[in-house]
């Protein structure tokens, strides 16, 4: 396990610097002082390098105790986490044609249906709360729009 924790720090510590790099032309902030572009990666990226960091240091601390219990790739709840991540690639391409609305009304009580929440009413209300208060916080908060249907831009 410690190779593999070794490895899940230098590629979060990898992708931290990459993002950095990648968004170094961005504007932080625009000329009335809101959040620019490269905000929000830019904040990602040190939230990756700490998570880096923290791995390495984990490992570290560890270094006395013996590793002897293997990791089950294929248990029931690496299979769900599997299924999560499958959920999140459709999302993300979802957010391209169908609108962060759209794309997070039916990404979230799927989330929340894998995790074992199964009461409908419950499903609805903390979606819509979960969708309302992201959009209130990046379009009316922070200006900073939500991505949009493909189909609603030809209009």
């Amino acid at each position: 396990m410690r190779t593999q924790n070794f490895f899940v720090g230098m590629f979060s510590l990898v992708l931290g610097i990459a993002i950095i790099f990648l968004s170094r032309n961005m504007p932080m902030f625009d000329e009335n002082g809101i959040l620019g572009e490269r905000f929000w990666p830019y904040t990602l990226a040190w939230l990756f390098i700490g998570l880096g960091v923290i791995q390495w240091i984990s490992i570290y601390l560890q270094r006395g105790t013996a590793d002897s219990e293997k990791a089950d790739l294929s248990s029931y709840p690496v299979r769900k986490a599997y299924g999560v991540t499958v959920l999140m690639v459709i999302y993300a391409v979802a957010l391209c044609y169908a609108g962060f609305i759209a794309s997070s009304v039916i990404l979230i009580p799927a989330i929340m249906w894998v995790m074992g929440e199964r009461r409908p009413l419950f499903l609805a209300i903390t979606t819509a709360l979960i969708v309302l208060c992201i959009y209130v916080s990046f379009e009316v908060v922070f200006n900073s729009p939500l991505p949009e249907s493909l189909f609603s831009e030809s209009f």
